[in-house]
């Protein structure tokens, strides 16, 4: 999908998708951690693609949250025109990557020890601890879900990344939008799919 801005300098990159996964599911603990391999930060994968290795942006990030009803799965950066089919198809490595590549454990631990110390800095704060409970009580999660959370976190093998990977990162069913200057961009997007054009309201409208 993409939103014309002929006066954009750059592409602003956003991939999504929807994904089952409830607060309270355990899966939530190999999902952060993949997450966080991923593209939770400037040593996430997509960081070192995009930004380090090929320097087509100043940051490429992902996240996955979840939901009573849906969760969601995003990645996204904003990338100068010229690059933007390039970028696309590094995001796309990427995801498949983390999919089919297996985790060293160097990796893994390192990731595992920052969400750990991440989660033991939020105990020192009152706001967080309620919003602890509160979660507990409105989502009916298990009572030792959080009094259990860096066990869970330093339970989590790299076989577990894989297999949280195959479920919730799925790059063939992904939306991508795109918005910036499409008479740049578009005519290289063929082989990411079907192209469709929208308002920034979302409403369908012709191509430029």
């Amino acid at each position: 999908t993409i939103v014309d801005r002929p006066s954009a300098v750059q592409t602003n990159i956003t991939i999504t998708a929807p994904v089952v996964l409830t607060p309270g599911d355990m899966d939530n603990f190999p999902v952060s951690v993949m997450n966080q391999i991923l593209g939770g930060g400037v040593t996430g994968w997509l960081f070192q693609d995009l930004r380090e290795k090929h320097g087509y942006t100043y940051g490429a990030y992902s996240s996955i949250s979840n939901d009573p009803i849906v969760g969601s799965f995003s990645a996204s950066a904003a990338v100068r025109t010229a690059v933007t089919d390039s970028a696309l198809m590094r995001f796309i490595y990427e995801l498949n990557r983390i999919r089919n590549e297996k985790v060293a454990e160097i990796k893994l631990d390192s990731v595992k020890n920052q969400l750990s110390g991440n989660f033991a800095l939020s105990l020192e704060r009152p706001s967080q601890i309620a919003q602890f409970a509160l979660n507990l009580a409105r989502y009916n999660m298990p009572a030792d879900y959080y009094k259990n959370y860096l066990k869970s976190i330093a339970a989590v093998t790299p076989d577990d990344i894989e297999r949280a990977a195959q479920k919730y990162i799925t790059p063939e069913q992904v939306n991508i939008v795109l918005v910036g200057n499409a008479k740049e961009f578009a005519p290289y997007l063929s082989p990411f799919g079907k192209v469709r054009y929208v308002d920034i309201y979302g409403n369908p409208v012709a191509a430029p």
